[in-house]
């Protein structure tokens, strides 16, 4: 157990958290937070998502930090801008994801450790990669013409900006026989089979992700598009 700040004390008393062990779900909150978080201040860490298209999302993502840490999360919105933050408060969470990932309060990715349990068993790495798919991942199509047909594949890209993180995925998805491409800040998976292969073992809890999959017309491979 450890000791966590309170939220509505001035950052000036503490209580205990659980600190969770090694796990599935504790690997994509970290793939989660490498995406879309970042530490808002020695107390607070933030994780961003489209207020219009992820709410549902967020709302997952606070049902895992309250799982893994028993900690609650508020909710800032930006309507503007249609963005979001969960906001947790908790600088002994601030300070085990520092630990984890040995990054800083600048939010600077370069001294990044990614922690070593994460590669030491299959369900960690699928989690991972879930995390950072859901977090900043995307479905997209490819269209092209042979002749007098038009064909279109599904396919996928995560995009993340920094190298360390992008080089862990491409590796644990090749560890999981999912060939993918990595170049500049993305990883791209092209392959309609691969894509399809990815949602069977990976799958994902965001729901914009699993409808642009499910719902478009280029499902499977070699659909033509009359």
């Amino acid at each position: 157990m450890w000791r966590v700040m309170s939220e509505n004390n001035n950052y000036q008393r503490r209580k205990t958290i659980k600190i969770p062990d090694p796990s599935e779900l504790l690997a994509e909150f970290i793939g989660i937070f490498l995406g879309d978080g970042s530490f808002r201040n020695k107390y607070q860490i933030t994780i961003s998502y489209n207020h219009r298209t992820e709410k549902g999302y967020a709302a997952y993502i606070r049902r895992i930090v309250y799982k893994l840490f028993g900690l609650r999360s508020n909710v800032r919105i930006r309507k503007k801008y249609g963005s979001a933050e969960a906001v947790v408060t908790s600088s002994n969470l601030v300070d085990y994801l520092r630990k984890e990932t040995g990054l800083s309060y600048g939010n600077s990715r370069n001294q990044l450790i990614l922690p070593g349990w994460i590669s030491r068993n299959k369900k960690y790495k699928i989690g991972f990669i879930r995390g950072i798919f859901d977090s900043e991942g995307c479905v997209y199509g490819h269209m092209y013409r042979s002749g007098s047909k038009s064909y279109s594949y599904v396919k996928i890209a995560i995009t993340n900006y920094c190298d360390k993180v992008l080089t862990a995925v491409y590796g644990f998805l090749a560890d999981l026989k999912i060939h993918a491409v990595k170049y500049n800040n993305r990883v791209h998976i092209y392959s309609d089979l691969e894509t399809r292969r990815f949602f069977k073992l990976i799958k994902s809890h965001n729901a914009k992700n699993k409808i642009r999959f499910k719902n478009s017309t280029i499902y499977r491979r070699g659909t033509q598009v009359v």
